[in-house]
């Protein structure tokens, strides 16, 4: 397949250019197999790094977030190693905190469709893209495209822009202006589009099931725009496209068809010949139970490149998938015209970010005053002010005052598991804030709630003791309420006796367990940029602005009411 080495997205000038082509001619087989793969640090320990270099130079690493600190110094002694320079990514998803614990946490992208301005999306690439590149980053694993149809996904959902194509193709567009702006290459994921199955391909390939007109008028569309406005990359998911697989090749059977990660038809015939696709495409992590029920692993890992993805996400037991790609290629799996044209790619998306220009061993200072900048910080507050919305109110509640409802029964699901990048749990502070500003906070405590075999507790008294119960929903509560009572106990069941509200700081669609409550707030992420416009608003200092990006009443009659 030819590349446009000239053309979009890579736009090598004839010194670029000559960059890649010198550099595949002096790689060997087994160089240009390490190029192929991009692994990554969990932990920043010397142990992953020794791994990571053990038996080849890879193409690339990805890194979870660290302390800044941490990730500089292993970002300048892994590209010492290199011989190649490497492409060091990061899920920069919601702001500099995904590649780094102490970079900006801007917002979830759902949070950002909320603002309902542009400029938040390109805000949020900004600031990955600022952080990113101050600690040798140079490559985003985001934005991410994916469309949330289905309320009941537990993979998409807040991480997306919501359920508007036109608003995902605008703030992902702005995002991957932000983030080139630095310097960072810029991913769309996940291809052939996530949204529509409520199953996670970490667990299970999962299924795009629109026909193929309507793909072509959502996912397509979104795709379409911005391979044209210069997406560096794209991510191959372990996702399913049955119509469009059956189309391009009809005579493929329901059980044969594999994931766009393992499948030449999604990604050759569409993405690349249907949708022009010229840049670089790397597969999703390929330790995901989609990737690995699909094929055997030591099948998978040559196919995966020979299908079209150009570059692997991540081994299982390096040595042992090395040899797995080492032997598609001697056997033939992966001709040597394929392994040259993955290198190639490679290569074209080094040279136009020109690593090859830079010293190994000094290709950022150390940015300790950009990560977590104020600046970042401001924008962050922004974003959250115009974002955080009110979905109902209909007992008209607002605002709560102490003048109003002094007397507060308070009510926290907060999770055991830390999440992606919500890792600044706000219940505490919530509370604090709520008692500073005049109220008077009572947690719930089951021992005084009716229940089942509570003779001598009332319902009365609660309306007697309290003025209204708050729901905080966190962001590690899951994506359903899950009541820890069979019946009363903490459920919403005093909703006639008490004013009752409630605010999620992470799926949008609470209110689907929560459909009794007279006034729900969304949030979108748990921040405490999101925690101070939520209790602004709820006191009625600031009025609420966000847009709901997704339906939150989930297409359910009794949600509104």
């Amino acid at each position: 397949m030819m590349i446009d080495l000239k053309g979009n997205p890579f736009f090598l000038d004839a010194e670029q250019e000559k960059w890649v082509k010198d550099t595949l001619e002096t790689l060997s087989t087994d160089e240009k197999i390490g190029q192929l793969f991009c692994e990554t640090l969990w932990n920043c320990t010397q142990e992953e790094a020794d791994v990571v270099f053990s038996t080849i130079k890879p193409g690339g690493v990805m890194f979870r977030p660290n302390p800044a600190r941490e990730i500089r110094k292993f970002t300048k002694q892994l590209q010492e190693r290199s011989t190649v320079p490497l492409l060091i990514a990061a899920n920069f998803e919601r702001g500099g905190n995904g590649g780094m614990t102490d970079g900006t946490y801007y917002g979830s992208q759902m949070q950002v469709a909320a603002a309902n301005d542009d400029l938040c999306g390109e805000r949020l690439g900004v600031i990955a893209g600022r952080e990113a590149q101050a600690l040798g980053f140079n490559w985003s694993f985001a934005p991410i495209v994916d469309i949330d149809y289905n309320y009941l996904s537990t993979v998409t959902n807040t991480r997306t822009f919501g359920s508007d194509p036109e608003k995902i193709i605008r703030l992902s567009k702005g995002y991957i202006r932000g983030a080139q702006g630095s310097n960072i290459a810029a991913t769309i994921k996940h291809f052939p589009g996530d949204g529509m199955d409520i199953r996670d391909q970490h667990k299970i390939a999962t299924i795009n099931t629109k026909a193929v007109e309507d793909w072509d008028a959502t996912y397509g569309k979104v795709y379409r725009e911005l391979i044209e406005a210069g997406a560096d990359s794209v991510m191959i998911g372990h996702i399913k496209l049955p119509a469009y697989s059956h189309l391009l090749e009809p005579e493929t059977a329901d059980k044969d068809i594999l994931p766009a990660s393992l499948n030449p038809v999604l990604i050759n015939k569409l993405l690349r010949e249907e949708l022009g696709f010229n840049g670089l495409t790397v597969s999703d992590d390929t330790h995901m139970a989609g990737f690995m029920n699909s094929l055997k692993r030591k099948d998978a890992v040559p196919q995966c490149i020979a299908a079209g993805c150009d570059m692997f996400l991540f081994t299982i037991n390096h040595k042992e998938d090395v040899e797995y790609m080492r032997a598609g290629v001697r056997e033939g799996v992966i001709t040597q015209e394929r392994l040259d044209e993955a290198v190639t790619r490679i290569l074209a998306l080094k040279a136009k970010l020109r690593l090859y220009e830079m010293d190994n061993s000094e290709r950022a200072e150390f940015g300790e005053e950009i990560v977590g900048c104020e600046e970042h910080k401001l924008w962050a507050q922004e974003c959250a002010d115009k974002a955080v919305t009110l979905v109902k109110d209909v007992d008209h509640l607002l605002p709560i005052t102490p003048e109003k409802y002094k007397r507060i029964l308070i009510y926290g699901f907060m999770g055991e598991k830390a999440g992606r990048y919500d890792n600044h749990p706000q219940y505490e502070k919530f509370k604090m804030d709520l008692t500073h500003e005049g109220f008077e906070i009572t947690e719930i405590n089951l021992d005084e709630m009716p229940g089942l075999g509570k003779m001598g507790v009332g319902i009365e008294d609660l309306g007697k003791k309290y003025d209204i119960m708050i729901y905080f929903v966190g962001a590690h509560s899951g994506y359903r309420i899950n009541w820890e009572s069979i019946v009363c106990g903490e459920i919403a069941s005093y909703t006639k006796e008490i004013p009752t509200m409630a605010i999620s700081f992470a799926s949008p669609y609470m209110l689907i367990d929560l459909a009794m409550v007279s006034t729900y707030i969304n949030a979108y992420s748990e921040s405490d940029f999101t925690r101070k416009a939520v209790i602004e608003k709820m006191m009625g200092k600031s009025e609420f602005k966000g847009v709901n990006p997704v339906d939150p009443f989930c297409g359910m009659w009794d949600l509104p009411l």
